[in-house]
């Protein structure tokens, strides 16, 4: 039987920037998160919720 597996992972990192004050600083590391700049320290899987694959196919066909 296949099975789909969500899986929610949760990742600790940092990036130093240079800023005014700390929202700026904020700001600043949000461009830096969506530019790929953080380096990442830690991570762990926070939730595994497996589903039966043809379950989820037999619920998409009910519901148009």
């Amino acid at each position: 039987m296949k099975y789909h597996v969500t899986i929610t992972e949760i990742n600790y990192g940092g990036v130093d920037v240079e800023a005014r004050n700390e929202t700026e600083a904020q700001e600043k590391a949000r461009q830096e998160y969506y530019n790929g700049n953080v380096f990442w320290k830690d991570s762990e899987i926070s939730d595994l919720n497996a589903e039966a694959a043809h379950r989820q196919q037999k619920d998409r066909g009910e519901a148009r």
